[in-house]
């Protein structure tokens, strides 16, 4: 069993970036999300200036790490049918990437799955990637390896499950063992741990899980942690948080709030938000609050 102490030292993390320079992350980092696909189900950017305000004033507020999408995963999307090809993730991506990294010295991070986006998002400037799909696509993870960047592998269901068709008990297992099988495979092909990132996949539609699946693994989320890696978590303003408060995406920022407090209490040691400076601050008093509980009597 972990200690509480070690339990709360988890959420102090460093990454290996690919020119082996060690950023080391005293406290959970932020991640701010900038979505640069038209489809994306909430504030999407359409455009070089609005995607480069949005940065400004993420930075402004304390973000660590910029997350630049070019491709909508949401519950509204269908991933077969609807995903952007390759050249047009790419004329959505590089501009934005280019622009950011000659602006601002956040690490940049690109949420995509496909290995030439990898490669022109990371000589663009990029210093990590962010794959919804865990590296499944064909090349995808000696790509990643090849290119020596920090990887976050987000938990992508198997098609043949349906959400709910198993109890939480089972669901979680086959969660975890499904993202250490991601891990095992990166390690093969080269990956080292201090380049991985676990993610558990919050979400409906695409990501395989009903609302109390998300829930519970949000409850379990020291089962990941315990996993030794740094986990991420994402819940900005998703479905599940308007399906319980029946709100639209717009009004769900303190939904967010509660789940992301509950992220880094649990030991999660990145949050993706749309919200920085709402976000830093309430996860700072979840991160105080765990270091107090450490305190001897």
């Amino acid at each position: 069993m972990m200690s509480k102490e070690a339990f709360f030292l988890k959420q102090s993390f460093h990454l290996r970036l690919r020119d082996d320079k060690r950023i080391v992350f005293s406290e959970p980092a932020v991640m701010g999300i900038i979505n640069v696909s038209p489809n994306s189900f909430y504030h999407p950017h359409l455009d070089l200036n609005s995607a480069l305000r949005t940065a400004e004033k993420m930075v402004d507020e304390g973000a660590d790490i910029l997350d630049i999408g070019g491709e909508a995963t949401n519950p509204f999307v269908d991933i077969k049918t609807d995903s952007p090809s390759t050249q047009i993730e790419l004329d959505r991506l590089l501009p934005v990437i280019d622009a950011i990294k000659k602006r601002f010295p956040q690490l940049i991070s690109v949420d995509t799955s496909r290995p030439r986006v990898m490669r022109e998002a990371v000589n663009t400037g990029a210093d990590m990637i962010n794959d919804q799909r865990a590296l499944q696509l064909d090349d995808a993870l000696t790509t990643v390896s090849a290119l020596k960047t920090p990887v976050c592998l987000m938990h992508f269901p198997s098609e043949t499950r349906k959400p709910g068709s198993t109890t939480h008990f089972y669901f979680l297992q086959s969660v975890k063992k499904e993202l250490q099988e991601s891990i095992q495979r990166c390690k093969k092909a080269g990956i080292s741990e201090d380049r991985i990132i676990i993610d558990p996949g919050f979400g409906q539609g695409n990501y395989g899980k009903n609302v109390s699946e998300n829930f519970y693994l949000l409850n379990k989320l020291p089962e990941f942690v315990a996993m030794g890696l740094p986990v991420l978590s994402g819940w900005s303003r998703k479905s599940m948080i308007g399906d319980v408060l029946n709100q639209p995406p717009e009004n769900r920022l303190f939904g967010s709030i509660a789940a992301d407090v509950l992220a880094v209490y649990h030991g999660a040691s990145i949050i993706r938000t749309h919200d920085v400076k709402a976000t830093r601050e309430a996860i700072k008093i979840a991160t105080y609050t765990r270091s107090v509980d450490t305190i001897e009597e």
